[in-house]
């Protein structure tokens, strides 16, 4: 890149930093440029006393040194006006918003252009309202909170760009997206209690007379289905809040405990896929429950591992192209786990080619190697 062309990065960014500025502070100016542009601060500075002989910058020494306020004294390309920008900042100003909250509200105007000025207003004053009763909210269903809020519109809220939103003082964050289901069947009574990563192989262990011995816990989303690859991480997130915020669904024919009670239970172990990222979760589930094991489960998926024909490579279209590249190391040191992620290292199975009579043999127990 030639010099001018390094100088017209910097004037760019120099306008954009100004923003309707007088100035810009002279202390850490070519740092932050620095960083903004991921240029060197030699750079900067020559590109800075360019602009300073052209008589475009003030404030700046010949050789690009600020030492007093930096202000554009040269011409600045006029911006197009943004009719539904402009539509909106007047709103805020006939409500009394702040000028800094102006500019922090500002991106909300590219969902707002099939607003009238009065909807606007409407909208505003919901989140003026959501912000001041947010302690009572948090928790809420997003939903919920945005239909009660924002004009009736349960789906509002999920549409304005949330990072504005947040330096607004609302992290959408908050308010969960969709109920958290926990599912659980087994008996009243069981030997184990088994976290299943995936809905499918919960759904085909609960169909074998592994339920007479055992207790099965699996997470579900959003009208019990959610993200194809997310069943495992959300199940590590329930655990790590101890499924205070879940609701329990109890299978019927089934009469065991609650997800919450069940996680009281001493012998508790974990099944899902034979791959890196499966071990993972159960190292993250093993950080809230110290005595969490492994299940028998794994047994029939690591002898799958042996043979070409019943495991795959971690590639694209099994959905796994990342995992190649995950730790194949245990930070805790246990010998088993540090085995099997050697064993899974570039090839997995996933949990649902375990068989119904395996999981009848296998279920009760924990795995050993």
């Amino acid at each position: 890149m030639s010099l001018e062309e390094h100088v017209e990065r910097i004037r760019a960014m120099l306008i954009k930093k100004m923003g309707g500025k007088s100035y810009l502070r002279p202390q850490g100016l070519i740092e932050a440029l620095a960083t903004d542009l991921g240029e060197s601060s030699l750079t900067i500075r020559q590109c800075m006393g360019r602009l300073a002989k052209e008589c475009w910058l003030d404030g700046v020494s010949p050789d690009g040194s600020p030492f007093r306020q930096v202000k554009i004294i040269g011409d600045v390309p006029i911006k197009p006006t943004n009719p539904d920008l402009q539509r909106w900042l007047s709103v805020m100003d006939r409500a009394g918003i702040a000028e800094k909250e102006r500019e922090v509200l500002a991106p909300l105007s590219a969902k707002l252009s099939a607003f009238t000025d009065l909807e606007m207003g409407y909208l505003l004053n919901g989140l003026l309202k959501l912000r001041t009763n947010l302690p009572l909210e948090v928790g809420r269903h997003r939903f919920l909170v945005s239909a009660q809020y924002l004009m009736g519109s349960s789906k509002l809220l999920d549409e304005l760009p949330s990072s504005a939103l947040r330096a607004f003082g609302i992290s959408v964050d908050t308010f969960p997206s969709h109920p958290l289901y926990v599912v659980v069947a087994g008996c009243s009574s069981p030997e184990t209690v088994i976290l299943v990563e995936n809905p499918a192989a919960f759904e085909m262990a609960v169909s074998t007379k592994a339920v007479n011995q055992c207790a099965f816990v699996a997470t579900f989303g959003f009208g019990l289905s959610k993200s194809q690859e997310d069943y495992g991480n959300q199940l590590a997130c329930m655990v790590e809040d101890h499924f205070a915020k879940a609701i329990t669904l109890t299978r019927e024919g089934s009469r065991c405990s609650s997800a919450r009670e069940l996680l009281n239970h001493p012998r508790i172990t974990f099944w899902g896929d034979m791959d890196v990222a499966g071990v993972q979760i159960f190292l993250r589930l093993k950080k809230f429950i110290p005595a969490l094991r492994l299940s028998a489960l794994y047994q029939p998926m690591v002898t799958s591992l042996g043979v070409p024909e019943r495991s795959h490579p971690y590639v694209l279209p099994v959905g796994k192209y990342g995992q190649a590249k995950m730790p194949i190391t245990s930070s805790n040191g246990d010998k088993v786990i540090q085995k099997l992620l050697h064993l899974c290292a570039s090839r997995g199975v996933d949990q649902e080619q375990v068989q119904p009579w395996q999981i009848e043999e296998f279920a009760p127990h924990e795995f050993e190697i």
